[in-house]
């Protein structure tokens, strides 16, 4: 189902600017190394026990999101396109158990180096999406915020260990 017929326009894209006491060599390895990747993705008390990431156009990507309750929330995606250490795009996407598309989102994310720091830019766009992802996709805000908090605290403990 295509994005117009079921998701309001409000819950079709976000953007989200962060500025990071870090080089842009820095914040580009904490999104493309799944070691690093494992330790700050996901909303706040999720983890990511699971993270295959084939860091190169048309690669794949494979995470499990574990929620407060244990549950596990497999997604997949595939990188799109990659200019280290300036942007990166990727398309991730969920589905349903009889292996169609719940939803998918493209993730475009723009480093921008400030002297010694980095301004981060995420732009998320719903591509696809059923009734049923109104739930998430409204959260998707919410849950980018949190998962990027996570992701400066990953970089301080980073730089200062």
């Amino acid at each position: 189902m295509t994005v117009a017929d079921a998701i309001p326009g409000h819950l079709r894209s976000l953007s989200i600017v962060r500025t990071y006491d870090a080089p842009r060599a820095l914040v580009w390895k904490m999104w493309t190394d799944p070691a690093h990747v494992a330790a700050w993705w996901g909303p706040e008390h999720f983890t990511t026990p699971v993270v295959r990431m084939d860091v190169r156009p048309g690669g794949d990507i494979h995470m499990v999101m574990r929620a407060p309750n244990g549950i596990g929330m497999p997604f997949s995606g595939r990188f799109v396109e990659i200019d280290e250490p300036q942007r990166l795009v990727m398309r991730t996407w969920v589905q349903h158990p009889d292996g169609t598309t719940w939803f998918e989102v493209e993730n475009t994310l723009r480093f921008e180096e400030v002297g010694d720091r980095t301004v981060q830019t995420l732009h998320a766009r719903v591509l696809t999406a059923d009734e049923s992802a109104l739930g998430p996709l409204g959260g998707m805000e919410a849950g980018w915020s949190q998962s990027l908090d996570k992701l400066e605290r990953e970089i301080v403990t980073t730089t200062q260990g």
